[in-house]
């Protein structure tokens, strides 16, 4: 044992001894507050936040943030100072325009961004460098067509959620998703399972749910080409 640790210790608590209780009082307040400091500084690394201005207290700590449902027509400035987000929800907002700025996030690895307003999706959208599962479901004025390509370029994407869009209708496009694994489209407007996604060299499972698909175009394609439809 450390005899000057021990020294220093019994003089730590000799002086507090000797202080009037006032300060004493004081002191003990003081040393839980940091405490306390220090346990919300590390609850801020899993904690999933849905007010920005708490999420502001720690932003390098904070992982997951759901901004969901607020109406937004524009992303707050302050969303570029959460640098370590793994996770970022902004379903159900205003959104006419793609905040290119959430490239910017480059750690994040799930993006929501359902049910707003886009028109079309930005080449930016290729500098996500970490992102492996992107929310553009419920996006009744997207265009998919011009959108495909920079959806298609991001490195790391690996599932890929366009329920409820009923503008996309064409099979040709989900082609060009080469490095997806898993793609949901259910509930659009596609008619038939086309035989070329077997060509996707990736895709493990597609969700072909609620769409004017018949079950019969469903099951006629072999099991061995390691695709699961549903």
């Amino acid at each position: 044992m450390d005899c000057r640790s021990v020294s220093q210790k019994s003089y730590v608590n000799l002086n507090i001894k000797n202080m009037k209780p006032s300060t004493q009082i004081k002191i003990v307040l003081a040393f839980v507050m940091v405490q306390l400091g220090f346990l919300n500084f590390i609850n801020a690394q899993e904690k999933e936040y849905t007010e920005l201005n708490q999420a502001l207290v720690f932003p390098d700590k904070v992982t997951r943030l759901n901004l969901s449902g607020m109406s937004m027509e524009s992303l707050p400035q302050e969303i570029s100072l959460f640098k370590n987000l793994t996770y970022l929800n902004l379903r159900n907002n205003h959104l006419k325009i793609f905040p290119e700025e959430l490239s910017k996030l480059q750690n994040l690895k799930v993006l929501d961004v359902g049910g707003n307003l886009f028109s079309y999706l930005p080449q930016s959208l290729s500098s996500f460098a970490s992102l492996e599962e992107l929310f553009i479901d419920n996006e009744q004025n997207l265009d998919f067509e011009k959108s495909i390509e920079a959806i298609a370029n991001m490195p790391k994407l690996r599932i890929l959620h366009l329920e409820d869009n009923r503008e996309f209708s064409s099979n040709s496009s989900i082609l060009k998703l080469k490095n997806v694994n898993s793609v949901f489209v259910n509930r659009s407007m596609l008619r038939y399972v086309p035989k070329e996604i077997y060509l996707m060299e990736n895709l493990k499972f597609i969700d072909f749910q609620n769409t004017p698909i018949k079950k019969n175009h469903m099951v006629t394609y072999p099991v061995s080409y390691g695709v699961k439809i549903r």
